[in-house]
């Protein structure tokens, strides 16, 4: 009789450690396709996470990589090298964490960017910062 109370308990526990995993599962998921639209102020700089892709919707930004390496304009067909400037509406895919795109500095427009997947936004001094989301 304790063996079979023994054996249901382990089974609960096993189902329960299933379901919290695979809710993980998915809020990481809807993380990830997550849309939302972020505004650069200042001298900000937005990194994409490995797999985000980036819209310049409004403003002036410029490329810019801690390893030298471009980032993919996917509707030019061009790798953008750092310093270049980002054309409007361009969809841009961010493969690693050291590429982004800083407010360009000769510029006092606003500047919006529809982000789809993960960021992180660091300001002029290069500490990381909550971002104005719309």
């Amino acid at each position: 009789m304790k063996l079979t109370y023994l054996r249901g308990g382990i089974i609960a526990i096993i189902a329960i450690a299933a379901l919290i995993i695979g809710i993980k599962a998915l809020l990481t998921i809807q993380n990830i396709n997550r849309i939302t639209n972020v505004e650069l102020v200042g001298e900000q700089t937005i990194y994409g996470k490995p797999g985000s892709q980036m819209i310049v919707r409004m403003g002036k930004t410029v490329a810019v990589a801690t390893d030298k390496e471009g980032i993919p304009d996917l509707t030019a067909g061009l790798d953008l090298q750092p310093g270049t400037s980002i054309p409007d509406n361009h969809l841009l895919f961010f493969p690693k964490t050291t590429r982004g795109l800083q407010a360009d500095l000769h510029t006092d427009n606003e500047i919006w960017i529809t982000v789809r997947g993960g960021n992180t936004v660091y300001n002029e001094s290069g500490k990381k910062i909550k971002p104005n989301i719309e």
